[in-house]
C-alpha cells in the first residue's frame, strides 16, 4: 500500500472502532472516561502514519556536499586553471634546470597552494630519478633550493 492509502485506512479503522465502542457504553461517568480514552486513541491513529512517513524519509547529505564542492565561481575556476598551468611550467623549468646540469630525471611533480593573501606558494616538490644519480643528491637539493626556494623530496627508482 502507498503511504497515503495506509494513513487513510488507519484513520478510518480507528474512527470505526471508536464509534462502535462509544455506541455500546452506557451514559454517565463511564461514558466520559471512555470518550477521553477514545480521543487519545484517535490522536494516536492520526499521529502513527505521520511518524512512519517521517521515519521513512532518508536524506543523503553526501550528495549535497559533493554538489557544493563542484560549484565554483568563474574566479575560482580561473584561479585553479592558473595554478595548474603554473605547476606545469615550473615542472618543465625544473626538468630543464636539472638537464642543464647533466641530471636526467624520470619525472617531477610540483604542488602549488593558494596562500591567504591571494598568492601562490610551492607546497611540495617531488623528483623521481634513477639510482645512478644517488651520489648527486646534495647537488640536486641545492640547485632546486636556489631556484625554487624549497627542498625537494627525491625518490630514487
Amino acid at each position: 500500500m502507498s503511504g497515503m492509502t495506509s494513513a487513510t485506512v488507519t484513520v478510518c479503522a480507528g474512527a470505526l472502532i471508536c464509534s462502535l465502542l462509544s455506541a455500546f457504553v452506557p451514559e454517565g461517568t463511564t461514558k466520559k472516561t471512555v470518550a477521553l480514552v477514545i480521543g487519545a486513541f484517535m490522536v494516536c491513529c492520526l499521529i502513527s502514519p505521520v511518524t512512519k512517513a517521517i521515519s521513512s524519509i532518508k536524506i543523503d547529505t553526501n550528495i549535497i556536499a559533493e554538489e557544493e564542492n563542484k560549484i565554483s565561481t568563474s574566479d575560482e575556476a580561473y584561479a585553479n586553471l592558473v595554478i595548474k598551468q603554473a605547476e606545469q611550467n615550473l615542472e618543465q623549468s625544473l626538468t630543464d634546470l636539472l638537464e642543464q646540469n647533466g641530471i636526467k630525471i624520470s619525472e617531477c611533480k610540483i604542488v602549488l597552494a593558494k596562500a591567504q593573501s591571494d598568492s601562490i606558494i610551492i607546497g611540495d616538490i617531488s623528483i623521481y630519478i634513477s639510482k645512478d644519480y644517488k651520489n648527486q643528491n646534495d647537488k640536486i637539493g641545492s640547485l632546486v633550493f636556489k631556484s625554487f626556494g624549497a627542498y625537494p623530496r627525491i625518490t630514487f627508482i
